[in-house]
């Protein structure tokens, strides 16, 4: 099972009972949307595109910054192949909508969420939710989205769409990604792709229905204790695999790596799906730092506040030293990693730039990446040494948050 896109972690436990659609009647429902490409996360990108179309525009990087959304964790249990990381923050709003909830309450508005296992209840709020001329932003499992080049078996359930049209008698949905383009699908597979229960991250049907005041708290208002609150969980995490210090303990578990995973092919595999969360997949860039470091420069401007525009600065530096950090884990000096580091890039940077209509050319590119991971096999026996370079760089990036975040602390 491999991942072609980006946004994916391997099977864990699969769900072999027959899905059966439900709800679904002889309605139309098309909303007047209009679709803009160019985000670079599915979460807070589809919120940015909803909050368009309800009349309230605010970029992505603000929205991940007013939502306190700059995290990192290093997680692993037994019932997964590898470990993964991450960069959005979530200690304080796992569930669903996640940091989205905790924008739309600093902006002055509130929430319906749902997290069910009726396929009938989750069409009827998707319904009353268009009928309110809102799109529904709902949890889907990409293996299900053929637009997103996901390999069936390669199930993750908190990918985030906008679905702003059904037309029940065709079985057609008009759906909204991060990409430019729109894409449709089936009504019966939209339901199948939000009542997926495969974990670790099953979609459960969740989605959430927004209300906002006709004026929006002002952003200047938010944002310095939204940085504070940030710089609390960066620095001062409750367990030792979150913030700054979990980065140093991905360092020390990373020699462990081999035993942690013995089938070389599998550490081959580990090791893509680390570049794609870091570089490619969803985050912006350098694991979210990227976004992050454009908030600090846009909060920076609009308070007119020179310690956020030194503090993007800083964070510019950060990012690209976890840019660095990315590539050295497909490393040049092995071939069959580097080139799947290659396809990465570039299939991640042709939907960027062209959108949906990329998807052949990207198809081509990703048809490469099974034969690579068994080449891969032999490169990874060398892993104890071509690591040590990442472990030394998630030492040396840690030090750099904790210096940057401290001091901004400070002059806040």
């Amino acid at each position: 099972m491999l991942d072609r896109k980006g946004d994916t972690v391997h099977l864990v436990r699969q769900n072999t009972k027959e899905f059966v659609p439900e709800g679904i009647g002889s309605e139309r429902i098309v909303l007047d949307f209009h679709h803009f490409g160019g985000g670079k996360n599915c979460q807070t990108s589809s919120m940015v595109r909803l909050m368009h179309h309800m009349g309230y525009d605010i970029s992505e990087p603000m929205l991940v910054g007013i939502s306190s959304g700059l995290g990192f964790i290093y997680w692993f249990m037994k019932l997964m192949p590898y470990p993964i990381v991450g960069g959005m923050n979530r200690a304080d709003c796992r569930r669903f909508p996640g940091i989205l909830s905790k924008a739309a309450h600093r902006l002055g508005g509130d929430y319906d969420a749902i997290l069910t296992k009726s396929v009938k209840k989750a069409h009827i709020f998707l319904k009353e939710t268009l009928r309110e001329n809102q799109p529904g932003l709902v949890c889907v499992d990409m293996a299900y989205l053929d637009h997103l080049l996901t390999g069936e078996d390669d199930h993750f359930g908190e990918h985030n769409i906008l679905v702003y049209g059904i037309d029940e008698s065709k079985d057609f949905v008009y759906i909204s990604d991060r990409f430019d383009g729109t894409a449709t699908m089936s009504l019966e597979k939209l339901q199948k792709a939000r009542a997926s229960e495969f974990q670790p991250f099953p979609a459960m049907n969740q989605m959430v229905r927004f209300h906002f005041p006709k004026s929006l708290t002002p952003l200047k208002t938010i944002i310095p204790a939204a940085i504070r609150e940030n710089i609390r969980a960066l620095l001062n995490p409750p367990i030792s695999n979150i913030g700054v210090k979990g980065i140093v303990k991905w360092s020390k578990e990373l020699q462990k790596y081999p035993k942690m995973i013995p089938d070389p092919k599998d550490l081959a595999h580990a090791l893509m799906m680390h570049y794609i969360y870091i570089e490619t997949g969803g985050s912006g860039g350098a694991i979210f730092r990227r976004i992050y470091a454009d908030f600090l420069r846009e909060a920076g401007d609009l308070m007119d506040n020179n310690a956020l525009i030194n503090a993007s600065e800083e964070f510019i530096e950060i990012s690209d030293t976890w840019s660095e950090i990315a590539n050295e884990l497909l490393p040049d000096s092995l071939p069959s990693l580097r080139r799947l580091r290659e396809i990465q890039w570039s299939a991640n940077h042709e939907l960027e730039t062209r959108g949906l209509s990329a998807l052949g050319s990207v198809r081509h590119l990703v048809e490469a990446v099974p034969a690579l991971l068994k080449e891969a096999r032999l490169e990874v026996s060398s892993f104890p040494e071509f690591v040590k370079p990442v472990q030394n760089l998630l030492v040396r990036v840690s030090d750099m948050e904790t210096k940057s975040l401290e001091k901004l602390a400070v002059l806040l």
